[in-house]
């Protein structure tokens, strides 16, 4: 049976996201239902207005499905918004704060790049596109009221990064209680990043002719259906946990620990 990219299909760039799927003959399903994640292989979620998308999610009771998607090891893909979504702290909310569905070892500034004039497209140096994908080692992103990544866990590899535009006001990370908050003084900021399962970028690869970020993905999702074992390697370390606890039992169904107590 073919591998199904499910795309989160909430609000967004969501046909965008499934037009680049049809280009590479890759089949897209969109996702606005939690028992449709039981049906997919990997997991688009694109680019749109995080506080909305959030809201629709609490709405339809998607965020406890979404973790457990994201916790099964199965590839997961996010795209501006998206990358939010994942992302295990975001700054720079509006008041009152967004629910995530994290995963992602890494500190995201929603709005780094400014409003909707702020938008623009640069040219990106990704390695990982030529090495897996052939062609440049350049892409060309498309930043649309663009989040940005401020700081990484030691897990996650750092794929892209580009220059903080001139004139960016200064941003304050909040170090948590007891620590002095740091202003982000770096002259780069970090653009794409990926962490065991979950592959996440600030800008919009799917608005682009270079489908090589799609087609990337898609061959991970295939590899990973025709491979499941290779999942076990991205599963969440509560979600190994729990599978020890049952295989132990299932082994030693008859130890000390599993005996009904004698009377």
């Amino acid at each position: 049976m073919a591998a199904v990219v499910g795309v989160l299909a909430l609000q967004g760039s969501y046909n965008e996201h499934m037009a680049a799927l049809r280009r590479i003959g890759a089949k897209g399903v969109e996702v606005r239902k939690a028992e449709q994640l039981l049906g997919i292989d990997s997991l688009i979620i694109p680019g749109g207005e995080s506080t909305t998308m959030a809201k629709l999610a609490n709405f339809h009771n998607l965020f406890p499905a979404l973790r457990e998607f994201v916790g099964t090891g199965k590839p997961v893909w996010g795209t501006c918004a998206g990358l939010i979504f994942l992302a295990n702290k975001a700054v720079g909310q509006k008041t009152g704060g967004q629910e995530l569905v994290g995963g992602l070892d890494c500190t995201v500034h929603r709005n780094f790049f400014g409003s909707q004039l702020q938008s623009f497209e640069t040219e990106l140096s990704v390695p990982m596109l030529a090495e897996k994908e052939g062609g440049s080692h350049t892409c060309r992103g498309v930043f649309i009221r663009a989040p940005a990544i401020l700081e990484v866990g030691q897990d996650v590899e750092v794929l892209a990064d580009c220059p903080v535009p001139a004139g960016r006001p200064s941003i304050t990370i909040t170090s948590g209680e007891g620590l002095e908050d740091q202003v982000y003084s770096k002259d780069r900021v970090i653009v794409a990043v990926r962490q065991g399962n979950i592959l996440a970028t600030a800008f919009h690869p799917e608005l682009t002719s270079d489908s090589r970020c799609i087609a990337s993905s898609w061959t991970w999702t295939k590899n990973l259906k025709q491979r499941p074992w290779l999942r076990y390697r991205y599963l969440h370390p509560q979600t190994m946990q729990m599978l020890g606890r049952r295989i132990r039992l299932l082994i030693y169904p008859f130890s000390s620990r599993a005996r009904k107590p004698e009377i």
